[in-house]
């Protein structure tokens, strides 16, 4: 008795080792941003790739080798929009929306903020990644997540510290050197 070959065999992708973007500080390149309403308020969504060195385009090589019909855009940033409410949560989002808009004005020689997020794109900045580890359908995974920004010239100085990773509660750190063999990661 054979093996029935199923409908889709040709198509179907099998599972790959990939790339794993490494904890460290990178120069991103923005793509572009919208602005978004999610379960928490107003958010910039912002795309981008890295712009310098070794792993310069990896977002678009992961993008580019993503087999899926419903692929997205891996490189995206989410910047909460403070709500001016006074709380302790739009404390922490005011600071980290100036410390993002700080960093773009560093970044960019004559740039200055002036709460047009499209004339993001095409600006560099510097990020600083570490992982978040994220579950899905009873799945538990690592993801690199952009956790700091910061001046590009720092970046490229070497000046900047990996925060810890973010991980969810009850369950192991990052393993040092992993490698994540499921295509894409759930943004």
């Amino acid at each position: 008795m054979a093996i029935k070959k199923f409908a889709d065999y040709d198509k179907t992708t099998s599972y790959r080792e990939r790339e794993q973007l490494p904890r460290g500080g990178y120069v991103l390149t923005i793509l572009g941003a919208r602005v978004q309403e999610n379960q928490y308020g107003q958010s910039v969504k912002i795309a981008f790739d890295i712009a310098e060195g070794e792993y310069k385009g990896f977002f678009q090589r992961q993008y580019d080798a993503d087999s899926r019909e419903d692929k997205k855009w891996p490189g995206t940033f989410l910047l909460p929009v403070p709500d001016d409410d006074g709380s302790e949560r739009d404390g922490w989002t005011k600071r980290r929306f100036r410390t993002f808009t700080d960093a773009l004005e560093e970044s960019n020689d004559g740039y200055r903020f002036d709460w047009d997020e499209s004339k993001f794109k095409g600006l560099l900045v510097g990020m600083i990644f570490n992982y978040r580890q994220y579950e899905i359908n009873d799945r538990v995974g690592f993801a690199p997540n952009p956790a700091r920004p910061v001046p590009a010239q720092q970046i490229r100085e070497g000046r900047f510290k990996v925060p810890e990773d973010k991980l969810l509660k009850g369950h192991a750190p990052v393993p040092q050197g992993f490698t994540q063999v499921e295509e894409g990661i759930p943004f």
